[in-house]
This record gives C-alpha cells, sequence and structure tokens, in this order.
C-alpha cells in the first residue's frame, strides 16, 4: 500500500492535470444559472461528466439533486462531499440570465464543480487502493431560501417535504448511510463556522374588497400587513435579547389594483436564530403579533410555517483535519477556525444536526455576497483548490483502516437521529388561521 503522502500527491496531481477542464466547468454553471429546485439543466451536465468517469449516478433526488459513489470495496465509514446546484435571483447582476434573473451571487458553481473535480483526484490510479469505506458525492438542489410561494407550491402538489434541498435530501433518505460529511463554499478565505438556523413564513391578510373611492365599505388587508410590520419592529427590543437574531420580510402581494381596496395581501418573512430552542420561542411570538395585528385591523389571517434550516454546529475535529490539509495544499494560507459566529443561514446545518460535518470555505469570492458585483475573482482557488481540498480530506479519513473517520463518525451517536429529526422538522411545518369574523 503506498503512504498516505504519496497518494495524496497522486490525487493532487490527477486534479492539477485536468485544471483547465475544471475552471471550465465552472464557468460553465456560473453562465448557466438555475434557481433552487429548478438546475435540471446544471444537473445533467454534472451527471454527463461524472458518468464519463465511469461513476453511476442516482438522480432524481430531491427533484434535480444526484449522488455518485466510489466505493473502496473494503469496509469502513462512508464519506460524503456536498456540492450545491443553485442560483439566487438578483435581476440588476450584469451576468445573470436575462431572462429569469438568476446568478450564482453565492458562488454555488464553485462547489458544484469541486464534488466533480474531487471525483477526478480520488479515481486517479491507486489512490482508492490506499482506502477504505465509501465516498459518496452528493449535489444538493435548492440551498438558497428564496421563491417560498413555488416550493410550497411543490410541497403542497406531494412533490417535496421541504423547502431547502439538503432538508429534502435527508428526508428522502439519501443520508441514511452518510457517516461524515463536508462541503466547501466559495469566499474569501479558508475556514469553517458556525451558522444560525431559521424558519419561514408566509402570512396572508384576509380582508374585504370594495372601490377605493368608498372604503368604508371595505376592509383594507394592507393595512393589516402594515399594522404587522410596526407591531413586528416595536417589539424588537422583547424578542433581540441575543444580537443573533434576525428577522427580515417582504410584501409579495399588496394588492391588485390602487383603485381597489385590497382583500388579500401576502408577506414572507425569514427568522433567524441560532438554536432550535430559541427557533421555537421566537416563532410563537412573532405568530401572536401578527395574528393580534390582523384582528386589530378587523381582518384575518393565514400563517403557514416552513421549516427553513437547522443551526450549524460544525464538528471541530473535522475542521481541524480540514486545516491541516488546507495548509498542505497551501502553506501559510489563512484559515478561520470557527472564530466567529455567521448569522446567516444554510441547510448544511441540517446535515450536521444528524452527521458530524463542517461548511468550509475556500478563497476566490470578491464583491457583495448575495449582491450585483459579485463574481469569481480567482477561478483555480475556486475550482481547483476547492476540489482537491475535497479529495484531499477524504483521503485524509479513510486512508489505511479509517482511523480518523472512523473516530469523527462515532460521534453520529452523539447527535440526533434521521427519525428524530423528521420529527421536529414535521412540527415546525404547520398553518394557523384566525377564525374571526371580518370586521365590515
Amino acid at each position: 500500500m503506498s503512504s498516505k503522502v504519496e497518494i495524496r500527491e497522486v490525487a493532487k496531481a490527477a486534479i492539477e492535470a485536468r485544471k483547465d477542464e475544471i475552471i471550465e466547468v465552472g464557468r460553465h454553471i456560473w453562465k448557466n444559472p438555475e434557481p433552487g429546485y429548478r438546475e435540471v439543466k446544471t444537473s445533467a451536465f454534472l451527471v454527463d461528466k461524472l458518468t464519463k468517469l465511469g461513476l453511476a449516478v442516482k438522480t432524481g433526488l430531491g427533484l434535480t439533486g444526484f449522488r455518485a459513489d466510489i466505493d473502496t470495496g473494503r469496509p469502513g465509514p462512508t464519506v460524503a462531499i456536498l456540492g450545491e446546484l443553485d442560483s439566487l435571483i438578483i435581476p440588476s447582476h450584469p451576468e445573470c440570465d436575462k431572462q429569469t434573473g438568476a446568478v450564482h451571487s453565492c458562488g454555488h458553481n464553485a462547489s458544484a464543480t469541486s464534488i466533480y473535480g474531487a471525483a477526478i483526484g480520488l479515481l486517479a490510479p491507486g489512490v482508492l487502493d490506499g482506502l477504505c469505506g465509501k465516498i459518496a458525492l452528493i449535489a444538493t438542489p435548492a440551498e438558497e431560501s428564496i421563491e417560498m410561494d413555488y416550493r410550497k407550491g411543490l410541497i403542497d402538489a406531494g412533490k417535496l417535504h421541504c423547502i431547502a434541498g439538503k432538508a429534502e435530501l435527508i428526508y428522502e433518505g439519501v443520508f441514511n448511510d452518510v457517516d461524515v460529511s463536508y462541503m466547501h463554499h466559495l469566499g474569501r478565505k479558508f475556514g469553517y463556522n458556525d451558522h444560525n438556523g431559521c424558519i419561514n413564513k408566509r402570512i396572508t391578510f384576509h380582508g374585504k374588497s370594495c372601490h377605493a373611492a368608498s372604503p368604508h365599505n371595505g376592509v383594507n388587508a394592507l393595512n393589516a400587513s402594515s399594522l404587522a410590520q410596526h407591531a413586528i419592529g416595536l417589539m424588537r427590543e422583547a424578542y433581540s435579547n441575543t444580537d443573533k437574531i434576525r428577522i427580515h420580510g417582504i410584501i409579495s402581494n399588496g394588492g391588485d389594483a390602487v383603485n381597489v381596496i385590497p382583500d388579500t395581501v401576502t408577506m414572507e418573512y425569514m427568522l433567524r436564530a441560532p438554536s432550535v430552542k430559541e427557533i421555537v420561542a421566537l416563532n410563537a411570538r412573532f405568530d401572536r403579533i401578527v395574528m393580534h395585528a390582523a384582528h386589530a385591523a378587523e381582518c384575518t389571517a393565514t400563517i403557514e410555517s416552513v421549516n427553513g434550516f437547522m443551526p450549524l454546529f460544525d464538528d471541530n475535529a473535522l475542521g481541524a483535519l480540514d486545516k491541516e490539509v488546507v495548509q498542505y495544499l497551501v502553506p501559510n494560507a489563512d484559515y478561520d477556525a470557527n472564530s466567529a459566529f455567521m448569522t446567516s443561514c444554510t441547510d448544511m446545518g441540517d446535515v450536521a444536526t444528524i452527521i458530524p460535518a463542517i461548511h468550509g470555505y475556500v478563497p476566490g469570492a470578491a464583491g457583495t455576497g448575495h449582491g450585483k458585483d459579485y463574481h469569481v475573482a480567482d477561478e483555480y482557488s475556486a475550482y481547483v483548490v476547492n476540489s482537491q481540498l475535497n479529495a484531499l480530506l477524504a483521503v485524509e479519513l479513510l486512508y489505511g483502516d479509517a482511523e480518523k473517520g472512523r473516530a469523527i463518525a462515532a460521534r453520529k451517536k452523539e447527535l440526533m437521529s434521521i427519525k428524530e429529526y423528521v420529527k421536529l422538522i414535521d412540527s415546525l411545518n404547520q398553518t394557523i388561521e384566525s377564525t374571526d369574523v371580518i370586521g365590515k
């Protein structure tokens, strides 16, 4: 059996030898962005690439996700390398799809590319001979928490269970056999950080329409939404006893005609907090505020709540191995080992709820995240180094008898079981309605 250093070098060199191709894959995905649960072209493109490497790919997971396994043929842990498929929608971005407004303004094209690049390294001659267990390459849809109406429609139609892609794949059983998992998101430097969790809300206020010239004959649903927004703001000091809580929303439909008192107004909100307990408490308080605002405006309301993301708590032992590999690839690299809590959210939190995992970062992005000036500034780091890091971390975990991988995988028993997780998110997915008679 070759030494770990020799296997590392073979995998690294194989990826380096095809760096131009890997960069071109990243560019192709950047130029063909698709939002969550619509990543049909992106998925098909990567499936074709992996199939040409000789891998069997299981498709249709969470509609557009897929999984391809690299099996060493020897017993050991299953390590999942994840890549995200979806884009944002930012019509003002100069490189967005002009028809849909979609753009990879969060760098998911880089993580999607990196699972293909990692496969190149892991399948290089001799690499698997020194490993045991299995590597699962899992492409996940719909990480960005957008288009709730569309996704809720898919859930209501029985096509999905969750608005977030990784949660959906957990629900479908894709992670049942996974022992350790990681991914590397495009960022400014190497490292990993814990994140908030969140719950998503769709609120519909119901009033009574009439001619706007005679508003006394109707009940204005827009007034109810305005009262709710003010009440949420005025109550901020009561529920923001931590600097990690975030509440933000939009009016997705404020009426249909300026000369008609609106009888239906809808809002979408996201509530972020650093623990499940705080999410549950914040959610209940938010619902009370909204319902009282509706009643004050003599309207009724429907609140649909859908689990967004679980809070992310990275596995620090896995993070330490990640740092070792980064320093092997890029000596003296700046590495942020979970020094700051991120108030943003990711559905990697759902994976880390049930499996030891990290949501890592690689440098290469520039501009404002989720902004119109976001772009990939360092393609080699974003695509090639990212691929090497994914492949070599798998080598670190599974080399020999997978001593390091087994030690990290053993902590899975300390985490929530998949059955417990599904029960929890099902409890967060609920609809409540007020039954008061509309005032007029």
